[in-house]
């Protein structure tokens, strides 16, 4: 059994239970979040990204009145959208905060993925090869780490839950 998997089996165990989990705080914010905030108008990070806490797309979600979705999307400080709509936020994981919290990425089909312990790796994936030397260098002006490769990104989610699986927990009971 993996991380992720012992990770989720022990998160659907406490959401069956009944005991639930409460929403996460929003203090203390990630650290990096301010940093997102400040460099929002920033033209790389414009060309791929617009950053809000209160996503169109997310309220679209909500608009349809499933209390599962709903749930879920309560563990969600949204980050903002790809150029595309498609939200980006800090998943708590079942945790008491965000402190620490993975990034996940909604599409618009409602799938959810784990992208990153940051927007700066989920940004190495979206941007690829070809804007790497751009990301690095936004990465340099605003402070903040250059992205994990994708073996580095894989590594440092694998002891989180997998969001997929207890968003159909919360959706169907499955």
């Amino acid at each position: 059994m993996t991380d992720r998997t012992e990770a989720t089996e022990r998160l659907l165990r406490r959401l069956r239970s009944g005991a639930g989990v409460p929403p996460a705080a929003r203090d203390p914010e990630p650290a990096e979040l301010a940093v997102w905030r400040r460099m929002r108008d920033d033209p790389f990070l414009a060309e791929c990204f617009t950053v809000t806490d209160d996503p169109p797309t997310v309220r679209e979600y909500l608009a349809d009145g499933h209390p599962g979705v709903a749930r879920f999307l309560a563990d969600v400080l949204w980050l903002g959208e790809t150029v595309a709509g498609l939200p980006i936020g800090y998943w708590s994981a079942g945790a008491q905060t965000f402190a620490g919290a993975p990034v996940i990425f909604v599409d618009d089909e409602a799938t959810v993925e784990l992208v990153g312990t940051s927007l700066v790796d989920f940004l190495g994936r979206w941007v690829g090869e070809l804007g790497a030397a751009e990301l690095l260098d936004f990465c340099d002006r605003a402070g903040l780490r250059p992205p994990l490769p994708e073996a580095g990104r894989e590594a440092a989610l694998e002891h989180f839950p997998d969001p997929q699986q207890v968003f159909y927990f919360l959706v169907d009971g499955s």
